[in-house]
């Protein structure tokens, strides 16, 4: 249940992070979340296309690892994609 919200804020972030590099693609996508994190690449993956289709699809390579960080807490490690000037 909680991870949904987790989800949910990596989502919005992401939207955020992309308009402000101008990233209108996402060819790989780098996270980090907490040991006892649900979050893997396939929910992450379903989840962002459905919130983001136009940034997220098959050409997204989307990369989950797990350190020990804190519970509930993901940090998007790096972003890259196609950019519109």
């Amino acid at each position: 249940m909680h991870d949904t919200f987790l989800l949910k804020r990596i989502s919005d972030n992401l939207i955020i992070l992309c308009n402000t590099n101008n990233i209108t693609k996402v060819r790989k996508l780098h996270i980090i979340t907490s040991l006892n994190s649900h979050i893997s690449r396939n929910n992450l993956y379903e989840h962002l296309k459905e919130q983001n289709g136009n940034l997220i699809g098959e050409w997204s390579n989307i990369i989950v690892e797990r350190e020990d960080i804190e519970n509930l807490t993901a940090v998007i490690e790096s972003v890259e994609g196609d950019t519109f000037e």
